[in-house]
Formats: C-alpha cells, sequence, structure tokens
C-alpha cells in the first residue's frame, strides 16, 4: 500500500512539474544581434519607457477634464411640511437647476496649466528615450568587447595548447628538458583559467545587454559588430550650439513655462465661483406658481488662496533654477564626454598603428629563435604573455571609444 502511495505521490509530482515548466514562457533566443536592434527592441520593450508614455497619456487626460465647466446642480425640495393632521395647508414645492459659474478664465488657466504639464512629461519621455539609448549602447560595447576578448583569449588557448604539444615533441626530442614542458603546461593551464573567466564575463554582459533592452528573459547568444569603427566627430563649438535643442533644456524650459501658468492659475483662483440658481417654486396655499431667481457669492474673508499663491511662486523660482543647473550639468557632461573620445580615440590609434605592430615583431622574433633553439621557454614565454596583454589591451581601447560614442553622440544635433 505504502510503494502504490509512493508511486501515485511521484506521478503527480512529475505531472506538475511538467505543467509547470510548460506554463513558462520560453526564453526567446537572438543570434547576431546588431546595435540598432538592440536600439529598436529597447524602444519597444523598456517597461520605463512604457510607463513614461502612460504618464504622458495621464496628463492629457488631466488636461481634457480641468478645461470642463462644471456640472449643474438639480434642486428639488419642499417646505413647511405639516407635522399634524388639521394643520393649515400651507406647503411650498420648489424644483430648479443651480449652475456654479466660474469667473476670471479659472477653467482656460487650469487647462493651460494641465497642457504645459503634459509637455513637461512628452519632453521627460524622450529624456528617458535618449538615456536607455546610451544605455543600451554602453552595454552593447561592453558585451562586444567581452565577446571579442573571449574569441582573443580563446585563439590564445589554442596557442598554448600548441606550444606543450610541442614541448613535449622536443622533449622527445631531446632538445628540451622536462621542466620546459612542465612550464608549458603551467602556462596552458593559466591562459585556461583566463579564458573560462572571460566566458564567465561575456555571459554576463549578454544578461546585462538583455536587462538594458528591457527584457531579462532574451536570450543574447551572439552580437553583430565591429568595435574598429570610424567616427566622424563635430567640434566641441559646434557641439555646444547644438545643446539648446537638447531634450533636457526644452524639458527645463517647458517645466518653467508650467510653473507660470500655476501662478496665473492661483491668481485666478483668488476670485470666488458665483452660483447662480433658477427655482421653479409652487404655492399649494394659493396654488400659484412662481419663479425664483438666486445669486450665491463667497465672501474671501478668510481664505484669499495666498498660501497656494505663495507655493506656486515658490515653484516658479525653483522651475527657474532647475532649468539653469539643467545648462550647466548638460554643458558639463559634453566637455566630459568629448573629452573621454578624444582621449579614447588617441589611445586606440596609438595602440593600432605603434604598439600591435611591435607586438607582433617582438613575438615572431621570439617565436624564430625558440624554433631554431636560440632562446629557452623560460624567455618566450614573457614575450606570448605581453603579446597577448597588448590584444586585450587594444579591444579595451576599441570598447572605450565605443562607450565614449554613446555618450556623445545625444548632443549630436538630430
Amino acid at each position: 500500500m505504502k510503494k502504490e502511495t509512493v508511486s501515485l505521490m511521484f506521478v503527480f509530482t512529475v505531472a506538475a512539474a511538467m505543467a509547470a515548466n510548460e506554463a513558462k514562457p520560453a526564453a526567446r533566443h537572438v543570434e547576431n544581434l546588431t546595435l540598432d536592434q538592440a536600439l529598436e527592441m529597447a524602444d519597444r520593450l523598456q517597461p520605463e519607457l512604457a510607463e513614461a508614455r502612460a504618464m504622458v497619456e495621464a496628463a492629457e487626460g488631466r488636461a481634457n477634464q480641468a478645461g470642463l465647466f462644471p456640472n449643474p446642480e438639480a434642486i428639488v425640495g419642499a417646505n413647511q411640511l405639516p407635522l399634524r393632521s388639521g394643520a393649515a395647508n400651507e406647503k411650498e414645492f420648489v424644483a430648479g437647476i443651480g449652475q456654479t459659474v466660474p469667473l476670471g478664465g479659472r477653467l482656460g488657466k487650469a487647462r493651460q496649466a494641465e497642457l504645459f504639464d503634459r509637455e513637461v512629461r512628452a519632453r521627460g519621455l524622450e529624456v528617458k528615450r535618449r538615456g536607455i539609448r546610451k544605455r543600451v549602447h554602453s552595454a552593447f560595447a561592453t558585451a562586444l568587447y567581452q565577446e571579442k576578448a573571449w574569441q582573443a583569449q580563446r585563439e590564445i588557448c589554442l596557442n598554448a595548447e600548441k606550444a606543450v604539444t610541442t614541448a613535449a615533441a622536443r622533449f622527445q626530442a631531446g632538445d628540451v628538458i622536462r621542466e620546459d614542458v612542465a612550464r608549458a603546461e603551467m602556462e596552458a593551464a593559466r591562459v585556461k583559467v583566463e579564458f573560462q573567466r572571460a566566458e564567465s564575463l561575456c555571459q554576463q554582459s549578454l544578461v546585462a545587454l538583455a536587462s538594458a533592452i528591457g527584457d531579462a528573459t532574451l536570450a543574447v547568444k551572439t552580437l553583430a559588430g565591429s568595435l574598429d569603427a570610424t567616427f566622424e566627430i563635430p567640434t566641441l563649438e559646434n557641439l555646444i550650439g547644438n545643446l539648446a535643442a537638447q531634450p533636457e533644456i526644452a524639458m527645463a524650459d517647458a517645466d518653467v513655462r508650467a510653473s507660470t501658468a500655476r501662478v496665473d492659475l492661483a491668481k485666478a483662483e483668488r476670485i470666488p465661483d458665483v452660483k447662480v440658481e433658477l427655482l421653479y417654486h409652487r404655492l399649494e396655499a394659493s396654488r400659484e406658481n412662481t419663479l425664483d431667481v438666486g445669486l450665491s457669492i463667497p465672501l474671501p474673508l478668510f481664505n484669499r488662496n495666498q498660501g497656494r499663491l505663495r507655493e506656486a511662486r515658490a515653484e516658479a523660482a525653483a522651475a527657474e533654477a532647475r532649468a539653469r543647473m539643467t545648462q550647466n550639468e548638460l554643458t558639463a557632461r559634453l566637455r566630459e564626454s568629448y573629452l573621454q573620445l578624444t582621449a579614447a580615440l588617441v589611445n586606440s590609434r596609438t595602440l593600432r598603428t605603434e604598439t600591435l605592430p611591435k607586438a607582433d615583431t617582438v613575438l615572431r622574433t621570439a617565436e624564430a629563435r625558440y624554433a631554431a633553439g636560440d632562446a629557452s621557454l623560460v624567455e618566450i614565454l614573457p614575450v606570448r604573455r605581453d603579446w597577448a596583454a597588448v590584444q586585450l589591451t587594444y579591444l579595451e581601447s576599441l570598447r572605450d571609444v565605443m562607450q565614449a560614442w554613446a555618450g556623445l553622440q545625444p548632443y549630436l544635433k538630430p
């Protein structure tokens, strides 16, 4: 009996596990992902952009609501209803409508303030979109570098294995001692560890890229692109001239306009609304129909909206200060990005034109001497390590160029 129970529980457990696996959404696989594809996917998949678009829609709804006239009020009443039988018939019935009339153009000012707020959110959406594109660009550069570094480490690992084979063959031939074979094997083991580390970093960078795109379930397998790209960099003066067209500046200006509109609205709200009533009056005692007209105006004795006006003026001053801070921050970031890109390009060019060719020459010479028996393995191992380090340093310089370009690209004129 116990065996049957255990068997049934095992079957149910397996079935539940299979059902759970089937319920899980299958991860999407992407091969040969390009930078343009990554940026396009981020526009569609990034939740931050979806949230920003929804906030723009919410501001649009508030703007529509703010401009609507107040609804009229239906008024129905009865006066002087008798509480005892036999009392005189002095009942009066009232029916009519009441309408609140906003004065001082408050509805138009309220709608204008909400429209400016919508513009602020729309500009903020573009700012967030540019920030996400920069993040994706930077993550793509890192992932592409890690992929190239992994491939370079794989070549280095294969060369180290060949060196072990060569050392073993020379040991059999009596050309080297056993210690040289051990050194070659030790170097191959060290290179293998570096290769495994590079592979892990490559996988981690692809996960980070998927997260930047906006879908952590996205399985990016390989990338398509080149780190060694040519960039046409405008002058710093031209880039500074483009600052006025940046969405951050437009957002700050819209924020100032929205705050100014709030001040105008606060001033308009100091004028109280007027309520007009038109009532039909039925006098039961004389069976007469009458018409009543009423007008009520609040007296601003205690609340004159001074606190709200003070708040709006302070927020307007804060918006103007934020606009100045935005200008300063953009200028500083532009200068920093420009300096980073120019320095990264100089370093990359120096490594490509001077360091890499010399490293190749030194390695070829050392390998030729080792093959001829004029150099020992102890002499050639540092040369191989230096050559591998130069290759990786060059890849790092290309990554720095690409990341610096990602920081500078938003300042280019659209």
